[in-house]
Parts: C-alpha cells; sequence; structure tokens
C-alpha cells in the first residue's frame, strides 16, 4: 500500500470510535489506520465505472434475497482484522454485523473494486488475500479503470478461486443469484473525454 499509516497499534474498537467522528474515511489493516482519500484519489472513470456497476447490481438484484451495498459500507476482514470499503458489494440473506459494531458487514457474498494505479498493487494482492478470509465471499470482481479488462475470481466449493478474464462484449455472471451483467454496462461513459476551460 503506498499511503502511510496515520496511526498505528489500533485496535477495532479504537478505530471504530476514530472513524466515527472523520470528516473522510479510513480503512484499518493490520492494526495501522489510513486515509482512503490519501491512497486513491478517483478519477472520474473510476467513479463512472463503479456507479454503473452499482446501479446494475440494483437492477438486477430487484426483488431477490440479494442487496447491493455502495462505498460508504464498511466489510470486516477476519485474516487482517481490517475493515474495508470496496466500491461495490452483495449481502444475500441475512445481513451479519461485526459484534461490537451498527455498521459493519462480516457476511458479504459478492466484492467489486475497481482498481485505480495507485491502490492497483494493493487490491490484487493484499487486500484479495484478506477477502478470501470471508468465508461467505463467493465473488471477488476487479475492474480496470484505465481500459476495459474485468478479472472475475469465484470461489469453488472445495475452497479454490477460478479467474474469468472478460473483456467488451462479454458477460460477467453470477450463479447465485442469478445475474447477468455486461461488460460494456460496466464501461458505459465512463471513458468519455472530459471538456477542460
Amino acid at each position: 500500500m503506498e499511503a502511510t499509516a496515520i496511526k498505528r497499534g489500533v485496535t477495532l474498537e479504537e478505530y471504530l470510535a476514530f472513524e466515527r467522528d472523520a470528516p473522510v474515511k479510513h480503512i484499518l489493516w493490520d492494526g495501522e489506520i489510513f486515509e482512503m482519500w490519501a491512497m486513491a484519489g478517483a478519477s472520474p472513470a473510476h467513479n463512472a465505472i463503479a456507479t454503473n456497476a452499482l446501479v446494475a447490481l440494483g437492477v438486477a438484484l430487484r426483488g431477490g434475497p440479494c442487496r447491493p451495498f455502495n462505498s460508504d459500507q464498511k466489510i470486516w476482514i477476519p485474516r487482517k482484522g481490517g475493515i474495508v470499503y470496496p466500491d461495490a458489494s452483495v449481502v444475500c440473506g441475512r445481513l451479519s454485523l461485526r459484534e461490537g459494531s451498527t455498521d459493519v458487514v462480516t457476511n458479504p457474498t459478492h466484492i467489486i473494486e475497481v482498481l485505480s494505479p495507485g491502490t492497483e498493487a494493493f487490491d490484487r494482492a493484499e487486500k484479495f488475500a484478506g477477502y478470501r478470509s470471508v468465508e461467505t465471499l463467493r465473488h471477488y470482481v476487479m475492474v480496470s479503470s484505465q481500459e476495459v479488462m474485468v478479472e472475475q475470481y469465484l470461489r469453488q466449493d472445495d475452497g479454490t478461486w477460478t479467474l474469468r478474464v472478460l473483456g467488451p462484449g462479454d458477460v460477467m455472471t453470477f450463479a447465485s443469484p442469478d445475474v447477468r451483467i455486461g461488460v460494456d454496462e460496466l464501461y458505459e461513459r465512463a471513458f468519455d473525454e472530459a471538456a477542460t476551460p
């Protein structure tokens, strides 16, 4: 992770108290607090892709047992004793919260991260290793903000993960629930040129 920790040796309770009063979001990772904006500085393409993913999930999941959450939702990472804010997440069935908290979800089934140049290495390695410790997680999706490419990791019944790499015209599928989202839908208008003054 390229960002510098702003606090070290922090307990979960200390983090939750700190985060409650903070004007910006922070993650907890291995007992260290990092300011999210110092790591990301999301581009318009990143934000468009994250919004498109959330809208597509909301439409696809409407009326079913699963519901999507935006990037304000805290997710518990058991392996690192950490808390992160993925770009989008899904919970199927009843919501489960970390003991002692009112807003830290422990049972996501799907997580989508839009990769940024400053966080891509962390999202691919350390964060994915942390996400694999979430027993309920079945789908981890990394979406490039630099090119039209989606990497969808699917947890198999034996605990191993398989990878599907998707590009333009491909369709991302989730088996449970039965959801199909076109890659082109994720990238709709994401790379439109911005007007400059």
